[in-house]
């Protein structure tokens, strides 16, 4: 009779604990299913492009998303799916030619970009979800100098395009 009594009492405090653990359980909100940044990519539909140093492959690259058609910019990135992140910094590039005075003996010196840093990130939690960087090829001429960064700045966008949307073969 004692044994039966504690057994009982063993039995109603277990499922005791068992109920507890299930309202707890019960009271954890679900995890949201985890996303791929393919996936993400995918889904997005509005872009905001932010830049920091040259001029140039911004300008290169934010036309080229927009020539894309894939998303639409939006001016405020409180409204965009996606964050476009374009770094290029730049350093004087300017050479100095010859003894003369003014600017006949010099070449004026023009910033170049030094790499450029293409960064795609989630727009809600900033996670970076496609990253690439090119390299201008350097050059002594200016409007070389600008081809190059032109160039460099297409491959980026084109092997960021790639990733979403490879080319089949023919």
């Amino acid at each position: 009779m004692l044994a039966t009594r504690i057994r009982s009492r063993l039995l109603a405090g277990l499922a005791a604990s068992l109920l507890l653990c299930a309202s707890v359980w019960a009271q954890q909100p679900p995890k949201p299913p985890v996303i791929s940044a393919h996936a993400r990519l995918m889904a997005a539909r509005r872009i905001f492009i932010e830049h920091a140093g040259g001029r140039l492959p911004n300008d290169v690259i934010g036309d080229a998303f927009q020539g894309w058609g894939r998303f639409q910019l939006v001016g405020d990135p409180g409204q965009a799916d996606l964050i476009v992140s374009i770094l290029a910094p730049v350093s004087d590039a300017g050479v100095s030619v010859g003894p003369g005075s003014g600017r006949r003996g010099a070449a004026a010196a023009s910033a170049a970009a030094t790499e450029i840093i293409l960064q795609v990130l989630d727009a809600h939690d900033r996670v970076v979800l496609w990253s690439g960087r090119q390299q201008p090829k350097s050059s002594m001429k200016e409007k070389q100098r600008e081809d190059n960064t032109v160039d460099a700045s297409l491959r980026l966008f084109r092997s960021f395009r790639d990733a979403i949307e490879p080319e089949s073969a023919p």
